[in-house]
């Protein structure tokens, strides 16, 4: 994974992270503020123009205050498939850590009432890990937000429906799938197809990867199809068939895994059912396994942050 590089500073001079050397004399109205340096109780951050610094104390790596950027995920913790709510589990865990290695803020809820213009204002990115609004207002919310240049990104059963009428925007102007068509079973790793390498979330990718795990799923459109769908993974045919269960195996076809919707910021990828033991809930896979998938992941939020028009 790509390191946020860290600005030096030294006596007489100063060098931004970029290692350009920068006068202490120009004069300026409006600092030119670097990117903050932290460790687990101090941030600092150092004007490019004047080298002026600004610092501060925290908690735990990155505070309100330092932090680069803030994501809302929203999902559920028990209840429901007993691996959909597992799966937010791991994601709560990892998003965390990789909040204190690249200065960003993860807020996690199951409050889907989080979905408001004001609350809303203080996130540069949303997730839903597996679940989705059902209040109209937290839908017309979410909506405003996306068509204001917020930034999203959605795992697994977020996309699944069968009465996609419900929520015409949602499932079919802005997923474009439109309604769930099949799934395979059991849950197990497959080969994936990198479709572009000219996305911020694919652009250091191999050609293909093993993924994690994960229940795969089918629908309703051929998003290939929608001049507004891009596709950034697939799975890759030639190493079909896909499950493992009488019924439920795919031998053939073209089945996309993660897309973006070229009018919004935001990225859906199917991934996000581990393989569980439904006899007793014991975990046996986990969908943060696969190095490669961590690395779509991590770089597709960073770019959906940057990319965010309601920016810190």
């Amino acid at each position: 994974m790509k390191k946020r590089v860290i600005g030096i500073l030294l006596a007489g001079a100063f060098l931004t992270s970029c290692n350009v050397e920068i006068s202490t004399s120009t004069p300026h109205t409006l600092h030119n503020w670097g990117e903050w340096e932290r460790d687990e109780n101090h941030h600092r951050r150092v004007c490019k123009i004047c080298g002026e610094v600004e610092e501060g104390e925290h908690e735990d790596f990155v505070c309100d205050e330092c932090a680069s950027f803030k994501i809302l995920a929203l999902g559920y913790l028990q209840g429901g498939d007993p691996a959909h709510a597992d799966f937010a589990k791991e994601a709560n865990t990892w998003f965390a850590q990789r909040g204190k290695e690249y200065g960003f803020i993860y807020d996690f809820s199951t409050d889907f009432g989080m979905l408001n213009d004001e609350t809303l204002a203080d996130y540069q990115v949303v997730m839903f890990l597996n679940n989705l609004p059902y209040e109209e207002s937290q839908r017309q919310a979410f909506e405003k937000y996306m068509k204001n240049g917020g930034g999203w990104m959605g795992y697994h059963v977020c996309a699944f429906t069968m009465e996609k009428d419900g929520w015409t925007w949602y499932h079919e102007e802005f997923l474009g799938s439109g309604n769930f068509r099949s799934n395979t079973w059991n849950p197990t790793p497959e080969t994936i197809k990198v479709e572009t390498h000219d996305h911020f979330s694919t652009k250091f990718l191999p050609d293909t990867f093993i993924s994690s795990p994960n229940e795969w799923y089918a629908w309703e459109h051929d998003l290939r199809e929608n001049e507004n769908i891009q596709i950034l993974l697939s799975l890759d045919e030639s190493t079909f068939p896909v499950g493992d269960r009488t019924g439920e195996i795919w031998y053939e076809g073209d089945y996309p895994v993660a897309w973006t919707n070229t009018r919004y910021n935001m990225i859906y990828l199917n991934m996000g059912h581990n393989l569980q033991s439904y006899n007793d809930f014991g975990k046996v896979s986990y969908t943060f396994s696969s190095e490669e998938e961590c690395d779509f992941i991590l770089d597709g939020t960073l770019g959906l942050a940057e990319r965010s028009t309601n920016q810190r």
